[in-house]
């Protein structure tokens, strides 16, 4: 029979359909946390200076291209908050507001959880702050407050936007499990693409692991933040091969959990191994870093692959009119893209 699933409760929602206080306070607060940033990346990328100590290093090449990377991605990150919030983002089409907080989260989620995180551990481990290390001499120490913290009140703010989002948008997906994932035509193959991300994200997260705890292979030695940071994201990228091998599965249990495990440790193996990718040819990296990044970048692709061909699949379904056990849909079945 086709799994219909229970209503859930609406977002919070102002008069005449507008968003609600709650959800219009969490978008501003994130466009508010994003603007610091995106102010900075002008300033360097315009000449100027401030809270840099080496103006030298900030406007070589390379940093240049990373600020102006980083600073369309803060940009984005705007426009996205505001589409999960006003009713014009659900009529965007699925792929342009899901790829774009799928990259998102796989950038921010590491930061959030391992900055704050390491920050503590080196400071009562006696080390001083992030800001005292030599790999952050570069920059005024508030610098480093002000743009962590806005990463961190980011992600929260876009996960928080996201989730109210996609509870109006695809609301049976908080209520199947993963035996309710369909068999269909293309099952066989994404076992294999799933199989076939797990091992390079599992290698990519073991030499994180490797690093977290001294491990060499680095161009500079890590501070004890950054050894956080990489058993962070070590950690990240193993729920997510964990969560894609679980939905393929189809254990018992919630489709929710691996699901968020498999979107948040795909995406962190993409975003930071693209990114890393995009400057292999720097001499600060080594042949065991670009591994580790390509490894990353391709399991995170792999895994997205896999995801694509599902949607794709669900979607071909709907238009035939066939439900998830592959009978002819109820009528009352959501039809929500």
């Amino acid at each position: 029979m086709t799994t219909i699933a229970p209503p859930l409760p609406s977002a919070p929602r102002g008069r005449h359909g507008s968003p609600g206080p709650l959800r219009l306070a969490i978008a501003y607060l994130t466009c508010a946390a994003c603007a610091p940033y995106i102010v900075l990346k002008l300033i360097w990328l315009f000449g100027g200076n401030l809270g840099v100590n080496e103006a030298g290093w900030m406007h070589t090449t390379k940093v240049e291209v990373a600020n102006a990377i980083t600073l369309t991605l803060d940009a984005t990150a705007i426009l996205i908050v505001l589409a999960f919030t006003f009713g014009w983002g659900l009529r965007l089409p699925s792929w342009l507001v899901v790829v774009p907080i799928w990259v998102g989260t796989g950038l921010l989620s590491p930061l959030a959880l391992g900055v704050p995180v390491g920050a503590m551990v080196q400071f009562v481990s006696g080390e001083g702050s992030p800001t005292s290390t030599a790999s952050a001499s570069a920059l005024d120490p508030w610098v480093f407050a002000v743009v962590y913290g806005g990463f961190v009140t980011q992600a929260i703010g876009l996960t928080i936007a996201f989730v109210f989002y996609a509870r109006a948008r695809w609301p049976e997906v908080f209520a199947l499990t993963a035996r309710d994932v369909p068999a269909g035509p293309a099952d066989v193959m994404r076992r294999f693409l799933v199989w076939a991300a797990a091992v390079p994200l599992t290698f990519a997260a073991i030499v994180d692991l490797f690093w977290a705890f001294g491990g060499g292979g680095r161009a500079e030695d890590l501070s004890t933040a950054q050894q956080v940071f990489q058993f962070v994201n070590g950690a990240i990228l193993l729920a997510g091969a964990a969560g894609a091998v679980a939905l393929v599965q189809r254990r018992r249990g919630r489709l929710l959990v691996p699901l968020v495990a498999t979107w948040v440790g795909g995406g962190a193996g993409f975003s930071y191994g693209l990114f890393t990718s995009m400057v292999a040819a720097d001499p600060d990296t080594t042949t065991l870093m670009n591994l580790q990044a390509l490894t990353a970048l391709l399991g995170g692709l792999v895994i997205a692959l896999a995801g694509a061909s599902l949607i794709a699949e669900r979607a071909a379904g709907r238009a035939a009119g066939v439900g998830a056990d592959g009978q002819s849909a109820s009528p009352t079945a959501s039809s929500t893209p």
